[in-house]
């Protein structure tokens, strides 16, 4: 399996996945998979993001554009997530509170009296994180209030320092069968019943891994909990973590983890880069390598985007960015093409060999 460098795009800064084709915005202007501009503006562009149907792009005075089938633009809203074929949620810039706007009529309908700042979206039903430490559950056809938890009920940690500390929540990894599942400080998961906000199982305890440093509060622990993904399958959780791939099967809820040290030193890998998300494909996942520049000779750390084998375990296919780095970007993967930009905003596009 390989993949060849196609393109290059310049004075990129975002990408986007939208209806499997990959978007992207420069300062001003926003381009199609086919590299047509489709929109111009005189405010500069930031933040590009999608719900894989929409593609969604603020500018730094707040206002946003929807891309669907056509384009909108809405004046001092933040677009976060298209509910349904004509609704959408957003944030004005100069009030609080998150809205429902219907497109078709153009009224806005409140759903809560605050901002969000972390939330997922799952069967007409809003799931954000208030204050870090509680968990809501909001009708969004009602806008009522269905159930609460509160990560205080939790008892506190050890940081690496030794001090105690409340679990925050870091991200919604997402939604398995009727469970919610929560990455939060302290290297814990959480399973919450999307119906009762009942806690089902949570993960933390993992013998074996994790450093010894820091009087070994890191060890037996799972690893940092955001950078955990759902599978496309969508019945495990997993984390390419360092040199290790961490697994959480959610049918038998057992945790494990491997070693891929052998499988790194075979292309001068020392580890990979700490990441929040994949481009995951059938057999592929698609991330971040960082070569090991002691072996090397070099005093600068370089960096390589990889095909990891999720049945071999073996890296397939990688590209090194010479005299270059990557963003923090997740690489997008679409119609056997993979999108990585580069530290120098330069969007690189492989398309695979078959």
């Amino acid at each position: 399996m390989k993949f060849n460098t196609i393109d290059k795009k310049k004075n990129v800064r975002g990408y986007a996945l939208k209806e499997n084709e990959v978007w992207w915005n420069s300062d001003f202007e926003v381009f199609n998979n086919k590299g047509i501009s489709v929109i111009k503006s005189n405010i500069h562009l930031q933040k590009i993001n999608s719900d894989n149907n929409s593609l969604f792009i603020s500018d730094i005075e707040g206002s946003s554009f929807l891309i669907d089938k056509n384009v909108l633009f809405l004046k001092d809203v933040f677009i976060l997530k298209k509910i349904c074929k004509n609704e959408l949620l957003v944030e004005h810039l100069n009030r609080v509170g998150t809205e429902i706007l219907d497109i078709k009529n153009n009224k806005f309908k409140k759903i809560i009296n605050e901002r969000l700042f972390g939330f997922l979206i799952k069967k007409n039903t809003l799931f954000y994180k208030k204050d870090k430490i509680q968990i809501n559950s909001i009708s969004i056809l009602k806008a009522k209030l269905k159930w609460q938890y509160n990560l205080e009920d939790l008892a506190q940690y050890q940081d690496r320092n030794g001090k105690m500390q409340n679990y925050e929540v870091d991200k919604f990894i997402g939604v398995w069968k009727d469970s919610l599942l929560v990455a939060c400080s302290g290297q814990m998961i959480l399973d919450i019943n999307i119906q009762t906000g009942e806690l089902n199982r949570k993960w933390q305890v993992l013998p074996g891994y994790g450093s010894s440093a820091f009087q070994g509060r890191l060890q037996h622990k799972l690893p940092s909990t955001d950078g955990f993904q759902l599978d496309i399958s969508k019945s495990y959780l997993y984390h390419l973590a360092g040199a290790y791939l961490v697994t959480i099967d959610l049918v038998t809820g057992k945790a494990d983890y491997q070693s891929l040290k052998n499988t790194l030193e075979e292309h001068v890998f020392s580890g990979f880069r700490r990441s929040t998300g994949y481009a995951e494909g059938e057999t592929h996942i698609y991330t971040i390598a960082e070569m090991n520049r002691l072996e090397l000779g070099l005093d600068y750390i370089p960096q390589c985007i990889v095909a990891f084998n999720k049945k071999t375990l073996k890296i397939d296919w990688h590209y090194r960015f010479e005299g270059d780095w990557v963003k923090t970007d997740i690489p997008q993967l679409a119609n056997n093409k993979l999108y990585q930009l580069s530290g120098d905003n330069t969007l690189y596009i492989f398309e695979k060999e078959e």
